[in-house]
């Protein structure tokens, strides 16, 4: 006696006019969700390895589902570089709080740079990779760097003969080519690696005045 035949289960091909109210999304969420994805995927594959239509199915939805959201992959960018300009100053402007002095404050603000651009390097990669910003505003760390260095210069710990924003954008050249170095092990490789604390004080010892 011959057995049934087994059935072959049916395959269902993915829709492709999938939308994020049928994904699961609610008019918002995918936006968030997006953001979030975008994140992870730079996290894991630099700026390089990412586009929207990997994106989108990484969050599960059509190829066009981002568009709804973001113009192009630039403006998705712009986002993320702008929340990570508002984390980064978020840790500047702790750093400050948390210091004991004007000169400890250009110190600590030294150390919160370095340690942002090596916990989060892709991020801060797409922070400052040129461009124009999705708020179309400066970058609001180098307010907190500047009012630091005003303050500095009044006690004394920094050269007050100087312009606050030509020193303030001296410091800040010196800490992201530190930062850039530290982060990506350029300062192991020549043997001029340290202890963040050091490299930051040594950097500035020149400069900054810390008081007796």
């Amino acid at each position: 006696m011959l057995s049934a035949e087994p059935s072959t289960p049916r395959v269902t091909a993915p829709d492709p006019q999938d939308t994020p109210s049928r994904t699961g999304y609610h008019h918002g969420s995918l936006r968030a969700a997006l953001l979030d994805g975008a994140r992870a995927m730079l996290a894991e594959r630099g700026e390089a390895g990412f586009s929207l239509s990997a994106l989108a199915r990484r969050v599960g939805v059509s190829t066009a589902a981002p568009y709804r959201h973001f113009a192009d992959r630039e403006a998705l960018l712009c986002e993320i570089a702008d929340e990570g300009y508002r984390t980064f100053g978020a840790s500047l402007n702790q750093a400050v709080q948390d210091s004991t002095s004007p000169a400890d404050a250009i110190l600590r603000l030294g150390v919160a740079y370095l340690r942002f651009a090596a916990d989060e390097p892709a991020l801060f990669d797409v922070m400052f990779r040129g461009g124009p910003r999705a708020s179309g505003d400066g970058p609001p760390s180098f307010g907190t760097l500047l009012d630091a260095v005003v303050r500095a210069q009044e006690a004394g710990a920094l050269p007050a003969d100087q312009p606050s924003a030509a020193l303030a954008r001296t410091i800040w050249a010196t800490l992201h080519g530190l930062a850039v170095l530290d982060a990506r092990g350029g300062l192991d490789k020549l043997g001029l690696g340290a202890p963040r604390e050091r490299l930051v004080a040594e950097s500035f010892a020149s400069m900054l005045r810390r008081p007796e």
